[in-house]
């Protein structure tokens, strides 16, 4: 079984690279961070990535879980970027396989009906994890999407400590569980290591380098880890992989597993 983790970023016109790939790894899950759901037909194109997604027809089964839901971005009370119409931006999942039950769970704030992103490298601004159960020939399978907290060259701190403490106390151990996504931090972090005495981290036992291409846009830097697979001892892990993609600004991983 094979699963994939994209943060698609909304900063790029890229929904036809990404539905490319998906169609090209063939995975039975995909998880997506930074989906576009756009609620009005005046929505541009670009900003309607969840829509476009769930139309692939080899996956009936899909939730989204948004964060937050706006007509652009605002900084200083201008516009940096219209959608077009309303948008929710959110975490995404596609599944060849029945989702019995799905969470979206605030932790940092709450949704919210305008994004204004002026004091956005201080305080970010909500996040939640998609917590989703599946049915999966018969047995039970817990996934955890994260999109983690924003911090200042991903070092981490109180509010990230408290995310990792959230997100653990979600995880079950009664049922295979996998954890993952883009958690905005760096591998050495009190708050990716809190997790790691509890799971095993792929990106550590397969010695990965980098999650995302080599870019500085202003607010981020590429070539760092930031994205991560974790699994409990009800995971066999077959392969693990990072994919060389322009697909986006971060690199898709490739989990193949069976179910213990």
């Amino acid at each position: 079984m094979r699963l994939l983790n994209l943060n698609i970023c909304i900063k790029l016109d890229n929904n036809n690279e990404v539905i490319d790939l998906v169609k090209e790894l063939k995975p039975d899950i995909c998880t997506f961070q930074e989906a576009m759901n756009g609620t009005e037909q005046s929505c541009f194109e670009m900003y309607q990535s969840k829509n476009k997604l769930v139309e692939i027809q080899e996956y009936p089964f899909y939730e989204f879980a948004p964060l937050f839901i706006a007509k652009g971005v605002s900084k200083d009370g201008v516009i940096t970027r219209d959608f077009g119409g309303k948008a929710e931006q959110g975490s995404l999942i596609l599944s060849k396989y029945d989702i019995c039950e799905h969470y979206n769970q605030f932790y940092y704030n709450e949704y919210r009906y305008e994004y204004d992103a002026t004091n956005f490298r201080e305080k970010d601004w909500c996040r939640s994890i998609q917590n989703a159960i599946f049915n999966i020939k018969d047995k039970k399978v817990q996934i955890i999407n994260v999109h983690g907290i924003w911090n200042r060259d991903k070092l981490g701190d109180e509010r990230t400590v408290a995310q990792s403490e959230f997100i653990l106390s979600q995880m079950r151990g009664d049922i295979a569980c996998i954890v993952l996504g883009d958690f905005n931090l760096l591998p050495n972090t009190q708050s990716i290591q809190m997790i790691n005495h509890k799971m095993k981290n792929l990106i550590d036992i397969y010695n990965i380098k980098s999650t995302r291409p080599n870019f500085n846009d202003g607010l981020d830097k590429g070539n760092v880890v930031c994205d991560y697979i974790f699994v409990n001892d009800k995971i066999k892990v077959n392969d693990f992989k990072v994919i060389q993609s322009n697909a986006s600004d971060h690199l898709p991983l490739l989990l193949d597993f069976e179910i213990l």
